[in-house]
């Protein structure tokens, strides 16, 4: 059953003796405009699906530095896509043999038919821990897809730029609708802004340099023991009014002489009870003593022993 149009919708007339309610015709009325909606924008996308089947313009052209003209038709052509719009694409182009990428003329890859995956090796380096090669199961289809991993890198690209919400449900002022970019584009621009952040800090330091001054050593020397007195006065605690007042008592620090009358003084002897650990205050411990001497004895004995055996 079609749905009536926009036209026939305003046209309507209730055939019923009792007159409709306002409200219900005015929700049917934009039921009918939002169904229009749906169908003009699929037929919109139909139509730029089947334009971008055909490019790009020239069958020389290289996928890395587009034309500049079918970049821009590009870039125009995907903005009311959602990502299953641009699978749609994906699949003609396929279909027709070519690359999905939209701007590279190559025919897609031809795998073994009887193959239903493959296995792709990473490059060296790339497995765990930075060791071996990272190894990836690859259904066949998704490698068909592609002419190479370069143009599937570009396309994928562009499929994440697209917004998830259909176009008639889209605000007229919407940051997911913000011009979409290539690649290479936004690679320059990556590298472009590397070089502007490198060039204002070379700037930054220069200017810094020039503004650098080299004090006098004479009056950097005096501001430096200035600044040491005064951080040795504040740790002695002497910044107070009375010592700024009267002043810091002299203390003069003078070495004790003392006359031997031209002898040298002995060198300490040891005593016998030092042997054992001596005493503390008058007081030998008991037990220090009694291990000490068993422990001499038993020395002792061994000795004796060694001597014997000789």
């Amino acid at each position: 059953m079609n749905a009536p149009t926009t036209d026939q919708a305003k046209n309507y007339k209730y055939p019923g003796e009792k007159p409709p309610n306002p409200r219900h015709l005015a929700i049917a009325l934009q039921h009918a405009n939002q169904i229009q909606a749906q169908k003009d924008a699929q037929a919109l996308i139909l139509d730029r699906i089947l334009e971008l089947i055909e490019l790009p313009s020239s069958e020389s052209a290289d996928p890395a530095q587009p034309a500049a003209q079918d970049a821009a038709a590009l870039k125009a052509a995907l903005v009311p896509f959602q990502p299953v719009d641009f699978d749609n694409l994906i699949l003609e182009r396929n279909i027709e043999g070519r690359c999905g990428y939209a701007l590279c003329p190559r025919e897609h890859r031809k795998e073994d038919p009887n193959a239903k995956f493959r296995i792709l090796w990473g490059p060296k380096g790339s497995g765990d821990n930075g060791r071996g090669r990272e190894m990836k199961v690859v259904p066949r289809e998704k490698l068909e897809m592609w002419c190479s991993d370069q143009c599937a890198e570009r396309a994928m690209y562009l499929r994440v730029q697209l917004a998830e919400e259909p176009v008639w449900e889209r605000r007229a002022v919407d940051s997911r609708t913000k011009p979409l970019e290539l690649l290479e584009e936004a690679q320059q621009t990556r590298k472009e802004a590397t070089k502007t952040n490198g060039e204002q800090e070379d700037r930054t330091l220069t200017e810094k340099m020039k503004n650098l001054k080299v004090n006098d050593e004479s009056s950097s020397a005096s501001a430096s023991t200035s600044e040491h007195t005064k951080q040795l006065a504040l740790e002695r605690g002497d910044t107070g009014p009375t010592f700024r007042n009267q002043g810091r008592v002299d203390v003069n620090v003078q070495e004790k002489d003392v006359d031997f009358h031209g002898s040298i003084p002995a060198a300490p002897v040891a005593r016998p009870g030092d042997s054992t650990g001596g005493s503390i205050e008058g007081y030998v411990p008991q037990k220090t003593h009694e291990n000490l001497k068993q422990t001499h004895d038993q020395d002792a004995s061994d000795m004796e022993d060694v001597l014997y055996n000789i």
